[in-house]
């Protein structure tokens, strides 16, 4: 009972994370993309916003062991529906529930969490993440080649959030984990 506690709180704190920095990120995000626009033919993009949910996940992978990342993705699903309306329906809920499903489906055979399994599963959590607005693009559109400026940013901010979460893995207690 006391470990099913232990597991709500954490998964509580780290669905609220990335809400809350969301709204220093989002302006910190625009500023950013707006300096890199004077650079003429830049065509990097950083997606902040993006790494505290990455981050939160693969938290959530790391302490609370398999099918943490799921639930995770799901939580943030919900949560992004209810609170950022801002985007489809469906793509908030698949985005969040293919991140999900990235991290755990890469971190499924790791035991301890090392450097490049903690990124190969941004990585994939990244590409989760791109896909519904690829797919809703292309339908929309019928063309998505503008949208493929999209992914490698997306992808260069989810290295940059399994890099943080490598760092804030080394530095907490491995004894934390609930996994045991």
């Amino acid at each position: 009972m006391r470990r099913d506690s232990r597991a709500i709180a954490l998964l509580a704190v780290l669905t609220a994370l990335p809400t809350a920095l969301g709204y220093v990120l989002g302006p910190l995000t625009h500023s950013l993309n707006a300096i890199l626009s004077l650079i003429p033919f830049n065509p990097v993009r950083f997606y902040l916003g993006f790494m505290p949910l990455l981050i939160s996940t693969v938290l959530a992978r790391a302490y609370l062991g398999r099918g943490g990342a799921i639930v995770e993705g799901l939580l943030l699903a919900i949560t992004g529906v209810l609170l950022h309306p801002t985007k489809p329906i469906p793509i908030i809920l698949s985005k969040d529930i293919l991140l999900g499903l990235g991290v755990e489906f890469s971190l499924i055979r790791s035991s301890d969490l090392r450097l490049i399994p903690l990124l190969s599963s941004s990585l994939l959590g990244g590409l989760g993440h791109c896909l519904p607005f690829l797919l809703f693009t292309y339908l929309r559109l019928g063309f998505f080649s503008s949208s493929l400026w999209f992914v490698p940013n997306m992808l260069l901010s989810a290295l940059i959030g399994g890099y943080i979460t490598y760092l804030i893995l080394r530095r907490l207690p491995a004894e934390s984990s609930l996994r045991a």
